[in-house]
């Protein structure tokens, strides 16, 4: 009798643990599809589609279902707003495929911009699962259509840009989705600033020394992809001319400061290069970098969206009584000898008067760097809104810190000639955006008047009118 119920239970629980096991085995695999769906953003680019967006019917919606059991079949069911069905199918799958896509069908109906369409997807595997039936994925897709792409309509802009320059730019956009908004001079992109009311944008734009061309655009996309581009009505001003400098380098300087700045930077022994002519290409050209890396990043790393009012820039006038003792946009080149060495050009504007001169700030601001840097010495960066700073460099003694604010008037340091400096002087950087421009036409009042003062009252009178 024992052994009867001993074999009783012994069965049952084979039973069981053999249930247990190909329950839970592939033949009874138990997860669902996975589906991904993919928007065509054009026609060499797919991203993937939100649940809730816009949709413009032009452009392919793509939906790729996987499962390592196979896909059994799929369903879509399209309907409108109050509920009407436009659209079902359903499709049985017998080849088994790990991997099946198929593109998201239009309903027949007209599709008017502002019809809302709602898509159930849904995709079951050849798993066994659920007494057979196999396991089902859904996917919900809430779709505005939007055929239009945005309009761009141009405010006020600087009826001119010069080589090396500035200028700035107000613009309005129209459209219920907007995605990006890039403005751009042909080579760089700019961040534009919301403006004053919803819709409305501002950005000072640089045509940097380094880009030989000028060719500015406003292309504005939404969600739905569709594309908006504009040509923005600079008179490219190209009659600005340049320095090229030669410049003899001494076997004083290269045992000398030289060492005492590679000393600074503090990551190599001077006796380990090979010789000076490496000395002085490790300084003018791997420090270099990295100091205008380390500018480019304090000067591009900051809140574009707090300022929405024009500003009224004062000219930059950091030095009472300086002479200009270098100049903005020079090539140097460094000859040892006939043998030329390196080059460098020069992205400010070097400014000098007496020993220790205090350098006074003339725009407030926001202080974003303060620091010893390698061939710029110790720095101060400055931010002023909508994308414009000033650097000072070479500085003896910096009088202020990170995030602090700074008044008209107010004096940061004094000047020196830390860094590569030879005598006691400033060097005054004007950077929109992170990229250099011409100083000379920030420091004249009536350049920023006509350029940046005027068109902020043009467009803010135009966008009071309209709104």
């Amino acid at each position: 009798m024992k052994f009867k119920t001993f074999v009783k239970l012994l069965v049952l629980v084979v039973v069981v643990v053999g249930a247990y096991m190909v329950y839970n085995s592939q033949f009874f695999e138990k997860h669902t599809p996975k589906l991904e769906v993919y928007m065509e953003a054009n026609k060499q680019k797919h991203l993937m589609a939100e649940d809730n967006g816009y949709w413009n019917p032009a452009r392919v919606i793509s939906i790729r279902a996987t499962d390592d059991t196979g896909i059994r079949s799929y369903k879509i069911l399209a309907t409108t707003a109050d509920g009407k069905v436009v659209y079902s199918k359903e499709e049985v799958v017998l080849d088994k495929p790990q991997e099946k896509e198929f593109v998201l069908p239009k309903p027949n109906i007209p599709l008017l911009d502002g019809t809302k369409i709602h898509y159930k997807i849904s995709v079951t595997d050849w798993s066994n699962a659920h007494f057979f039936s196999g396991n089902t994925a859904t996917r919900n897709l809430d779709l505005t259509i939007d055929t239009q792409a945005p309009l761009v309509d141009i405010i006020a802009n600087s009826y001119k840009i010069t080589y090396g320059g500035s200028a700035l730019l107000v613009f309005k956009v129209i459209d219920n989705s907007v995605q990006s908004i890039q403005v751009s001079n042909g080579e760089d992109d700019f961040k534009a600033f919301p403006f004053m009311e919803s819709g409305y944008y501002a950005v000072i734009l640089a045509w940097p020394v380094q880009n030989n061309f000028f060719n500015g655009t406003i292309t504005v996309a939404d969600k739905a992809f569709n594309q908006k581009r504009v040509s923005i009505p600079f008179i490219k001003d190209m009659s600005v001319r340049y320095r090229y400098s030669d410049i003899k380098v001494k076997d004083s300087f290269l045992n000398g400061k030289l060492n005492e700045l590679i000393d600074n930077v503090g990551e190599r022994d001077p006796e380990s290069f090979k010789d000076n002519i490496d000395k002085f290409k490790y300084i003018n050209e791997t420090i270099r970098q990295r100091d205008e890396a380390t500018i480019y990043k304090a000067t591009t790393d900051v809140d574009y969206t707090s300022l929405q009012k024009p500003i009224v820039f004062a000219p930059f006038l950091p030095l009472k009584g300086s002479m200009v003792v270098g100049s903005f946009g020079d090539h140097r080149s460094y000859f040892l000898g006939k043998k030329k060495i390196s080059k460098s050009l020069h992205l400010g504007m070097d400014l000098a008067s007496v020993k220790n001169a205090p350098i006074i700030v003339t725009n407030s601001g926001k202080v974003v760097l303060t620091e010893l840097l390698g061939v710029y010495g110790n720095t101060t960066i400055i931010y002023h809104g909508f994308g414009l700073s000033s650097l000072y460099s070479h500085m003896s003694k910096i009088n202020v810190t990170p995030t602090e604010i700074v008044a008209p008037d107010t004096v940061i340091g004094f000047t020196g000639q830390t860094g590569w400096a030879f005598g006691d002087h400033l060097h005054l950087g004007i950077l929109v955006q992170g990229h250099a421009v011409r100083d000379v036409e920030w420091m004249d009042p009536k350049w920023i008047k006509v350029n940046i003062t005027d068109v902020f009252q043009k467009a803010q009178n135009t966008i009071k009118a309209a709104e």
